[in-house]
């Protein structure tokens, strides 16, 4: 079962689709893949953490995919998502991220 679309979903999504249309994109496939019954934390928790990293690698701030890689591990490790997914959506996000995305 998916991240429920809910209103504040749905407005977060259009927010970051405004400025950064391929974050918004990757928003979207991960609240698809996420399944949030399998964890301890709400699912709006989940909702928050997901636009907080994509909002962040859309505006490339320097970090944000290092951050969302360990979310996504973290999500992967509690099997909310497979290794797989998260994998290829961090590989994506490197593209989106910028060069300060991925910085040490």
């Amino acid at each position: 079962m998916p991240l429920p679309v809910t209103p504040s979903y749905e407005k977060r999504l259009i927010a970051l689709r405004s400025y950064a249309p391929e974050a918004a994109g990757l928003a979207a496939r991960i609240a698809q893949a996420i399944r949030p019954e399998v964890l301890a934390q709400p699912a709006s928790l989940l909702e928050g953490e997901l636009f907080d990293h994509l909002q962040a690698v859309g505006r490339q701030d320097a970090r944000c995919v290092t951050r969302l890689s360990w979310w996504l591990n973290d999500l992967a490790r509690g099997q909310a998502l497979q290794h797989a997914d998260a994998a290829a959506f961090l590989a994506e996000a490197a593209s989106h991220g910028g060069p300060k995305g991925v910085a040490e």
